[in-house]
């Protein structure tokens, strides 16, 4: 408990709606909007309304922490993690207590107590210094590894439609995703090992029903059969490339689609999260002329073991992540 005992901590309940969105907004110093928490929270397939609160002695909410779930694969096996997002307190309340007993510390591990325990694998997000620090002592987490950062600066040589037409390549703006991306998951996901489960209810969630405008899916197939998709969007003068699923016996599709994409905009740079794994897939961003460097907020994945107490060394040597499994695509 905190030292002071006004305060409150307990589960969502309809209608926090408005004093969750103004903590959101004097803690950030910017707006969410209603129907982005409904999105993430309340119509999530995969779980809704995993948040925890904490009032004061006055019924002000000063501390939200949240998570939204996500299907994972791991060789096969599914797995069910929380990807956190939002963990925000009040200005006015960051000097009480300290550690487990501040007010962020009560409300993470109410969270963990109602939503995690015996039933997730872990938690994981990503995370800048100060918080690392303070999850690294007080929350049970684990720091997995920096974010793996890719650049690469424009232009990038376009390839000429003859080219690609002869070598069998044909590309859609996808609109609606269909059970084909079900089936296409299932081919391509043991080549990447642990991953989220990429499928067409993913994708129609995280992207395509996101009401915050601007990310929209490119997809290609060879004579026909799917190859790959891709997430973008463009930030300012950067081409983020936020997600990303090939089949690796096609790995030209990603330059071909890269080189299709990229000179629509008029950008300075693509940028992207993927890390070093699966190796075929770094090693296809390498001959794209990517470089590797360190991500510019000094990101690092973290993770909070449950269910799956191995869970972090298991990311260490196998997750396949992207920009878009966060929540700053």
């Amino acid at each position: 408990m905190p030292a002071d005992e006004r305060f409150v901590t307990r589960a969502y309940q309809p209608g926090d709606e408005t004093a969750i969105l103004d903590l959101f907004a004097r803690s950030f110093h910017a707006p969410r909007s209603l129907e982005h928490f409904r999105w993430k929270y309340l119509r999530n397939p995969f779980g809704s309304a995993h948040i925890s609160l904490t009032f004061d002695g006055d019924g002000k909410l000063v501390g939200h922490y949240a998570g939204y779930p996500v299907p994972l694969v791991e060789s096969g096996r599914a797995l069910m993690a929380h990807q956190i997002g939002d963990t925000m307190t009040d200005p006015s309340v960051r000097h009480i207590g300290r550690g487990p007993t501040s007010i962020l510390g009560k409300t993470a591990l109410h969270f963990y107590e109602h939503f995690c325990e015996r039933n997730i694998a872990f938690n994981y997000g990503f995370n800048v210094a100060n918080i690392q620090r303070f999850s690294l002592r007080f929350l049970r987490s684990d720091r997995v590894e920096p974010v793996t950062y890719w650049s690469l600066p424009m232009p990038l040589p376009p390839i000429g439609r003859l080219s690609r037409l002869a070598r069998g390549y044909q590309l859609e703006l996808l609109r609606e995703v269909t059970p084909e991306y079900d089936r296409f998951f299932e081919r391509v996901a043991p080549a990447y090992r642990f991953l989220i489960r990429r499928d067409a209810q993913y994708l129609r969630w995280r992207y395509l029903e996101c009401p915050e405008p601007g990310a929209f899916i490119v997809a290609i197939r060879k004579w026909r059969r799917l190859a790959g998709w891709s997430v973008f969007r463009v930030r300012e003068k950067s081409l983020r490339w936020g997600d990303a699923l090939f089949d690796p016996s096609v790995t030209d599709a990603a330059d071909v689609l890269m080189r299709h994409t990229a000179p629509m905009y008029p950008v300075e740079r693509i940028e992207a999260w993927f890390p070093p794994r699966p190796p075929w897939f770094a090693e296809v961003l390498q001959r794209l002329g990517f470089v590797q460097s360190a991500e510019p907020q000094d990101l690092s994945l973290m993770c909070v073991p449950f269910v799956l107490a191995e869970a972090t060394q298991r990311m260490r040597d196998a997750l396949y992540y992207t920009m878009g499994d966060s929540d700053l695509f």
